[in-house]
């Protein structure tokens, strides 16, 4: 398995005989010049899912509904989020509502809620389960709003979190925004989320350039006996077993 950091929000996983795109927004070059997704993925004789949790622009690029005229083999399962505000029809995609399932001979995929637009996708395959967030965090903006303001978002947060620990009690990676806007409390929700369910791997997103500041999250993700991977460039990949 090898998994790559796109850009944003946007990671791409490669499975042997298939691979996964979440919240495709903008490419990113390979060593040798070319393009990850335009240049080398959907060159790929395997099969593609690509998935979208919500429409915001830096989560949906429409380009990505253009890859079927050159690549047969591919699945777009979105959040029915992105049906409802119109920005996708009918037959663009399979849409999923919260806690709805996907299911075929390889993988399962269940949405999950947000705390802002559209959902959260859990993936399973091989028995190891996979958590792309979305836009799920607890955007509390301390800083900026009443202290009452920001717990009713840290609590829309909790709950949800709540629900997927209930389906989950390990992840093997789990893909989150940490995301420096927040101001000096950015990690909270990273933190509540490691601490309170087991995740092997975790991967940041959703952070612009700000590199050193949410690499920063790797001594609290080892509390939490978490290996954060920590990122310093699109496109940059990471494989295990």
């Amino acid at each position: 398995m090898t998994i790559t950091y796109i850009y944003h929000s946007c990671y791409l996983i490669e499975f042997d005989g298939f691979s996964i795109l979440f919240d495709y927004y903008k490419d990113a070059l390979r060593e040798d010049g070319s393009e990850w997704v335009r240049d080398w993925l959907l060159n790929k004789e395997e099969e593609l899912y690509v998935l979208c949790s919500h429409s915001h622009y830096d989560h949906f690029n429409p380009e990505i509904l253009s890859w079927k005229e050159r690549k047969k083999n591919i699945r777009y399962i979105f959040s029915r989020e992105l049906l409802e505000t119109g920005v996708s029809k009918a037959g663009d995609a399979l849409y999923l509502e919260k806690e709805e399932i996907y299911r075929d001979q390889r993988l399962m995929i269940k949405a999950f809620g947000s705390t802002d637009a559209g959902g959260s996708f859990l993936v399973e395959y091989s028995k190891r389960q996979f958590f792309h967030a979305g836009d799920l965090n607890n955007w509390h903006w301390g800083e900026e709003v009443s202290a009452e303001e920001s717990l009713s978002y840290e609590n829309h947060f909790l709950c949800e979190l709540e629900l997927l620990a209930e389906q989950t009690n390990r992840l093997y990676l789990a893909m989150f925004p940490v995301d420096p806007r927040l101001g000096k409390e950015f990690m909270r929700g990273p933190e509540q989320f490691v601490s309170r369910i087991k995740t092997d791997l975790f991967l940041p997103m959703h952070f612009g350039e700000n590199y050193d500041q949410v690499n920063r999250f790797e001594e609290i993700a080892a509390r939490y006996d978490c290996q954060f991977l920590p990122l310093s460039h699109p496109g940059q990949s990471f494989t295990f077993d």
